[in-house]
């Protein structure tokens, strides 16, 4: 037995580095944790609304002359209805800014006229502040020979302003008011003057909000006053968020105080 004790001792020697590696091999943990998947974030993309498409309305180029003989130019928009709106622009513009409005109102029943005052767009003659209601005058005369039977005046800025003096001086079934202001000859005597509904609209930082809030306070009831969030004047309004809800607006009074019949 003495004889092969060195040779066990050997393989001892032999063995033992092996055990080791293979015991600090084992001292790991028994088990791992399983890896973590982290969660997907999901990114939702917000609903846009989309804006209306305003109703393929087309309208029709006339003319028709002011009792002082000027010839204005405008656009008739569906010529039948019972009762018309007549649309008064702004200083400085043309008929062409009620382009994108004046369908909505047609599409509901309504004769519509967009048209320039004299010395503006297509119409002739020289503008004159103290002249442009007559052109007013001969607009209405224009959409009777049309066969409406009730006018609704809608005027924006220097329109607006127009719109109102023609109303202290003929009837009218109402008159709506984009953005009025103290320039172009109204005064409050011509404000209270005026008997028939009345709708005052502008925006709340608009440079005019104050004027337009004192021709509201002036005028005698029936009337409305509705303020917009922003600065937008006059037909800029109907270019902004509000611009869907100032058309509701305008067709509601226009339905409530002048109906189709």
């Amino acid at each position: 037995m003495r004889r092969y004790r060195p040779q066990l001792r050997k393989i001892v020697l032999f063995l033992l580095p092996a055990l080791f590696i293979f015991v600090a091999c084992d001292s790991g943990p028994a088990t791992r944790q399983a890896a973590i998947t982290p969660t997907p974030t999901i990114t939702l993309i917000p609903t846009l609304t989309p804006v209306p498409t305003a109703p393929n309305v087309p309208g029709v180029p006339v003319q028709f002359t002011t009792q002082d003989h000027v010839q204005l130019a405008g656009v008739l928009y569906g010529n039948g209805g019972t009762t018309a709106i007549i649309c008064s622009h702004e200083h400085p513009g043309s008929k062409a800014q009620w382009n994108d409005s004046v369908p909505w109102f047609a599409a509901r029943g309504y004769m519509v006229l967009a048209y320039d005052f004299r010395g503006w767009g297509e119409s002739g003659g020289t503008f004159d502040a103290s002249q442009a209601d007559k052109d007013v005058f001969a607009a209405i005369a224009f959409v009777h020979s049309r066969g409406a039977k009730k006018v609704i005046l809608l005027g924006a800025s220097m329109g607006a302003d127009i719109s109102l003096i023609t109303a202290s001086k003929t009837p009218v079934a109402g008159v709506i008011t984009l953005s009025p202001e103290y320039l172009f000859g109204l005064n409050n005597t011509q404000i209270k003057a005026i008997s028939v509904p009345k709708l005052f609209i502008n925006s709340v930082d608009d440079g005019y909000a104050d004027d337009t809030q004192q021709i509201f306070q002036n005028a005698q009831p029936p009337k409305e006053l509705h303020l917009y969030p922003g600065s937008a004047h006059g037909v800029a309004i109907f270019s902004t968020d509000n611009g869907q809800d100032l058309i509701a607006r305008i067709i509601a009074f226009a339905d409530k105080y002048a109906p189709l019949s």
